[in-house]
């Protein structure tokens, strides 16, 4: 008892991280604390104190919680997935044993440790007595901000806000390295700086400790955004320390030029290949950015293959950079998905393999990265910012080489639950395969659809034969241990089996990755949605709604706008009374032929004989008998019900209505839109992007231009607001004008609304030279704003090039517009073409063969985008250009081809793409006004380059008359 009583002492060496007399706040563990966290830390408190030289204290950045005896865990900050933060570029935090200790517990845990200290407050640190002992170095420490936190919030200009910072984020103990977290997303946003000279309580000022990288740019960047900028000289230790690491005060001088540029491409400028090597700290700080183009990722994504070559990376520094590459890509460059993935795994495997012949590869690194794979499963599988569901093919491609990593590890890395689920998800979004579809067609036009044999062979296809990809990787989820919950169940019901092991319509979706767990009802709504959505018609699709009633669950705006959809969308008529034979409608012909219900939202009529029609206690309403049984439920729509409804909704009464009974939404945002307030940084955060352009939308569908397109937004005026926005249609579209203007929002589909107006209901009435005057200033906004125009901005920006060109052509333009028109339309066409497929390659750059990461895939838009492409030139008789882009087509011919099959209807859109390139070349593309065409050298090289594509062939002459012929121009 003396010796025990001895090694307690206050101060004994022998005493756990304990220097100092500190008194328990609670004697007994957590109860969220598991068994095995209990009897580790018992463990934990023998170890030698050689490790632990310092004593440890609380911030509000560390989990801490109560074990047995009084003893406390202390964990390390995490970021948003529950991984440990990086601390520069690929150290380890203090306290890596910590760390991995932590990284067991699983964010859960830690999310509800954290939220015990914050309850807790500073009560954890003082004793009973009130004494607060004198914070040790490694405490001071950890209560400052990371080194790259530090080096941003060093930034006191408006280039700030270019970067999510962990001063922006809603919780103190949120650090965000990667994406925009989950809880911002719910509120519309990261929640903006209003005086971006205000930095954080525990920024950490550059002046303090030894010089290094991160304190050399953070001084430079305070003086330089500081008024009056000013750059100050560099200290000896300064200069010593840029030499001893073979960099100068210019290297300094462009880091911080990357950093404040607001111009994503011209801030990559310093990661090109043939650049002096930069640090990588710098690279991951510009990847923080909340937004880069394509042109900008792709010269990143090249100097990372390069650089990776020369140098390893560190594994807590590569789990940044995948988080932060893979969050660029959905936005911008969702074909590069594959080749992160091969990158992440390339790295990952050298890691493993150095970590596992030095003996340093432990159980909880095991566990940390088999959690992080898992992640990255998960994070591939988020729906992309275009194409959600023709990117599929491109993200199962990515998952795919992650398992393969997973699966070539000894012992090889297990698939949790999450990673299971991003699988479902990517293969929810698949179109059928030969044997779905095969399945699909056996199922009766009575509901449910169960199977009907067509003939003798049929007898044998059972369950497993008709259970989809995504249901086959719910089995193995079940099988590996995991129970099913909510989301297993609702995914199911999209697979194509309901709860009740009934059939159901295997349907393409993007379903949400976490279904509240906190929220039965939220829970039940989403499974009585999935079961609407997966029916074939309108009747079916009411049956289950009123089945949803029924059961008493409460009005939900899921449900409803699963109905509203079906009501929505037009209906298509089937040749025969089974719905597994091809479908036709009378206006879309063949663009319906062999589609199958689920891959569509269209939805089909009803079956012919009345021995199929589900019984129906009511009758099928219309859209707006629907809106009112809405109303009467005393359901307010939003989020995206009243999205959906702005854009379909069809008088603009109805639209007014819905928005004056929803004022109070987003925080009032609505009521502000209303009124036409100004919205501050607040209101544009509350209000979500879908819903801002779903408003712009609806005042570009019931608005008219009854003058030019304005130069300048105009002035909005309070008193007469309300008014004109209810009797005047021609101020709808100067309010749209107005509303973009100052939002300049870096969210595409406001620009595109007010695009297509422009096109649609202006252009062909007006003089063809405004509009296309007006059309490039608006493409000038968005490049000021460093926004990329995606695939349908650019297929209206080749519709007005074509009829400006074709009025030009016909001389009803002066011969100043003419020449105007016609110099400038082809290098902007070329010019936006270029940047949208990601053509950055430089020529003299040879990458080295036979590495997977040295190949960076275009974005290849869908055969009607390069159709337009191509009559756009056409139109403009630039020749060169159609022998340029013959070029890019026959060289990426394999991608092009991916791209098309997974569109129905694209091989024939291709090949009309090949047609109209011939009748281009030959002068007869626009029927009214034939000249002579391309010389006949160019148009050799084009034919010779389409006939060298293995499947491709020249347009015949006859299927170039019948093109010209029925082609509207």
């Amino acid at each position: 008892m003396p010796l025990i009583l001895f090694l307690a002492a206050p101060g004994n060496h022998c005493r756990f991280l304990r220097c100092t007399t500190r008194l328990p706040c609670v004697s007994q563990p957590h109860p969220y604390v598991p068994t095995f966290c209990a009897r580790t830390l018992v463990r934990l408190q023998c170890l030698p104190t050689a490790q632990h030289c310092s004593r440890a204290s609380f911030t509000t950045h560390q989990r801490r919680q109560t074990g047995p005896n009084g003893s406390h865990l202390y964990m390390p900050p995490q970021d948003l997935d529950g991984h440990p933060r990086s601390y520069g570029s690929g150290g380890e935090p203090p306290g890596n044993e910590y760390n991995e200790f932590a990284s067991i517990l699983g964010t859960e845990v830690a999310e509800e440790l954290a939220e015990v200290v914050e309850e807790e407050g500073e009560n954890v640190v003082g004793d009973s007595a009130g004494f607060t002992p004198e914070p040790s170095r490694r405490t001071r420490k950890r209560q400052m901000s990371s080194q790259p936190a530090m080096v941003l919030d060093n930034i006191y200009d408006g280039s700030r806000n270019l970067y999510w910072s962990s001063s922006q984020s809603f919780r103190a103990h949120k650090h965000d390295h990667s994406y925009v977290s989950p809880a911002v997303r719910q509120h519309g946003g990261i929640a903006r700086l209003d005086s971006p000279s205000i930095a954080s309580d525990n920024t950490r000022s550059p002046a303090e400790g030894p010089p290094s990288l991160y304190t050399i740019l953070a001084r430079q960047l305070c003086n330089l955004t500081t008024p009056p900028s000013v750059e100050t000289a560099f200290t000896r230790q300064e200069v010593a320390l840029l030499q001893s690491k073979g960099y100068s005060g210019a290297d300094v001088h462009s880091w911080m030029q990357c950093l404040i540029t607001a111009n994503s491409v011209h801030a990559s400028a310093v990661f090109k290949h043939n650049h002096h090597s930069t640090p990588l700290f710098l690279l991951l700080l510009y990847l923080r950015r909340k937004r880069i183009r394509t042109f900008a990722l792709g010269t990143v994504m090249r100097h990372l293959g390069v650089r990776l070559r020369a140098e390893p990376i560190q594994w807590s520094s590569l789990q940044v950079l995948v988080l932060r590459l893979l969050r660029h890509a959905r936005m911008v460059w969702p074909e590069a998905l594959p080749w992160i993935a091969s990158l992440f795994c390339t790295e990952a495997t050298r890691i493993y393999q150095e970590r596992k012949e030095d003996g340093s590869s432990s159980s909880t690194y095991q566990a940390t990265l088999t959690r992080f794979c898992n992640s990255v499963l998960s994070l591939i599988s988020l729906p992309t910012s275009e194409h959600p569901m023709l990117i599929g093919l491109h993200q199962e491609k990515a998952q795919f080489i992650v398992l393969q990593f997973m699966a070539s590890c000894e012992p090889a890395l297990i698939v949790t639950r999450r990673g299971f689920q991003g699988a479902v998800r990517t293969q929810l979004a698949h179109a059928k395969t030969t044997q779905e579809k095969e399945w699909a067609m056996l199922k009766g036009p009575s509901w449910p659809p169960w199977k009907e044999n067509r003939n003798a062979m049929d007898e044998d296809k059972g369950y497993m034969f008709g259970a989809s990809r995504a249901s086959r990787l719910l089995h193995r989820l079940h099988e590996a241990g995991y129970a099913g919950r909510e989301w297993e169940k609702i995914a199911e019901v999209y697979a194509g089996w309901d709860t009740d092991l009934s059939p159901t319509v295997q349907t393409r979706t993007n379903m949400p990755l976490n279904p509240s767990n906190n929220d039965p009802n939220l829970n039940k709504a989403r499974l009585w949605e999935a079961r609407i959505r997966t029916t074939r018609t309108r009747r079916e699709a009411w049956a289950c709604f009123l089945a949803y009633e029924e059961s008493n669950t409460g009005a939900s705006s899921l449900v409803y706008l699963a109905m509203f959809e079906k009501l929505h969308f037009p209906e298509i008529t089937v040749q025969q009374s089974g719905y597994g034979d091809a479908a036709s409608s009378g206006t879309s012909g063949s663009n319906a032929k062999n589609l199958l219900p689920g891959d569509m939202k269209e939805v089909l009529s009803d079956p012919t004989s009345p021995l199929y029609l589900v019984y129906l206690s009511e009758p099928v309403p219309s859209y707006i008998q629907l809106y009112e049984r809405m109303w009467r439920n005393k359901l307010r729509p939003k989020k995206r019900l009243l999205a959906f409804l702005l854009d379909t909704l069809p008088d603009f009464a109805t639209c007014i209505h819905l928005l004056e009974a929803t004022q109070s939404k987003f925080a009032g945002g609505v009521r502000k839109l209303l009124q036409g307030s100004p919205l501050r940084m607040e209101d544009r955060a509350l209000i979500p992007d879908y819903v801002m352009a779903s408003f712009i939308r609806f005042l570009c569908r019931f608005g008219r231009f009854g003058h030019s397109p304005p130069d300048e937004p105009v002035q909005i005026s309070l008193e007469n607001h309300e008014r004109r926005l209810k009797l005047d249609r021609t101020y709808l579209i100067d309010y749209a004008y107005t509303l973009v203007m100052h939002l300049r929002p870096t969210y595409r589909p406001p620009w595109t609304a007010y695009m297509q107006k422009l096109l649609y209901a202006y252009g062909k009435q007006k003089s063809a030279a405004t509009q296309y005057v007006a059309m490039c200033k608006l493409f000038d906004k968005m490049t000021d704003m460093d926004v990329d125009p995606d695939d349908n901005q650019f297929k209206l920006l080749c519709a007005v090039v074509r009829y400006t060109a074709r009025t030009a052509h016909k001389g009803q333009l002066s011969t100043e517009l003419t020449n105007h028109v016609l110099t400038s339309a082809r290098p902007l066409l070329r010019t936006t073409f270029h940047n949208l497929v990601g053509a950055n390659v430089d020529p003299s750059f040879a990458s080295p063969s036979g590495l997977e990461i040295d190949t960076l895939p275009p974005h290849v838009p869908g055969p009607a985008f390069l159709q337009a492409y191509v009559r756009a030139l056409g139109f403009l008789r630039d020749y060169e250009g159609l022998y340029s882009f013959s070029i890019w087509l026959t060289t990426h011919h394999k991608e092009v081809t991916v791209r098309t099959n997974a569109q129905h209807g694209g091989p024939q859109l291709l090949y009309n793409t090949l047609v109209a390139m011939r009748a281009a070349l030959e002068g007869t593309l626009d029927s009214s006004n034939i000249h002579d065409g391309a010389p006949q050298e160019i148009v050799e090289l084009i034919k010779a380059q389409v006939n060298g594509v293995k499947g491709w062939d020249w347009p015949s002459e006859e299927h170039v008359k019948s093109y010209v012929g029925i082609r509207v121009n």
